[in-house]
């Protein structure tokens, strides 16, 4: 099996879309190799954006990709699906629903439970479990989101910091130290993280979109 017939593979298992932190872990059960050179990350993007070229593999939204006969009404929640809407529509109707999500989150989560920051124009809704792969239930649920910081948040959907049960909070060793350093990243339990029916979601973020290799 080659690379992309590797990614391609990845696609079918999440019902043809795929983001790059599922890409990055799990690559190597369909092409062991995936990792032995130093730059196998640039060589991974390289193999897909040339396969984008192609016309068989289309990007959806930032850091997301899907084969090229993805049903992009597969983005929306069921009750929001239409079959007239256009690609540009779902993508503006996503957003819509992303905000909405934000609003609920707040009603409840007022404050980034690391900084501590409550100004809500500092405050980012973040998906644990990534919209793109989450159901119609799971896209819109709050328990299945945290009130970041927009550094905290960055470094979570990335998959370069995670939570655990316990409320602590745990680093990928894709984070440099020197980094972690400069931007005063500890591991340590935050007693204001709301882990409470979130527990699930958690679990697939550690599994799935956690950056461990």
């Amino acid at each position: 099996m080659t690379k992309i017939e590797a990614i391609k593979t990845l696609m079918t298992t999440y019902n043809g879309i795929i983001n790059w932190q599922i890409i990055y872990n799990e690559i190597e059960k369909y092409y062991p190799d995936a990792k032995k050179s130093s730059n196998w990350q640039a060589g991974l993007r390289g193999v897909l954006y040339r396969e984008m070229k192609k016309g068989t593999i289309k990007r959806v939204d930032d850091g997301v990709y899907a084969l090229v006969d993805y049903d992009i009404t597969n983005m929306l929640p069921e009750e929001y699906k239409n079959d007239l809407i256009t690609e540009k529509n779902v993508i503006v109707k996503v957003r819509t629903l992303q905000q909405q999500f934000r609003k609920e989150l707040l009603k409840n989560l007022k404050m980034c439970p690391i900084t501590l920051v409550s100004d809500k124009r500092l405050l980012y809704a973040s998906h644990i479990k990534p919209w793109c792969l989450s159901d119609s239930f799971e896209k819109l649920d709050t328990n299945n989101g945290f009130i970041l910081s927009p550094l905290y948040d960055v470094l979570f959907d990335k998959g370069l910091i995670t939570f655990s049960n316990k409320k602590e909070l745990v680093l990928s060793a894709k984070l440099k130290k020197e980094t972690a350093e400069k931007l005063q990243i500890k591991e340590k339990v935050y007693e204001n993280l709301p882990i409470c029916g979130r527990e699930n979601y958690l679990d697939f973020h550690r599994e799935k979109i956690f950056l461990t290799g």
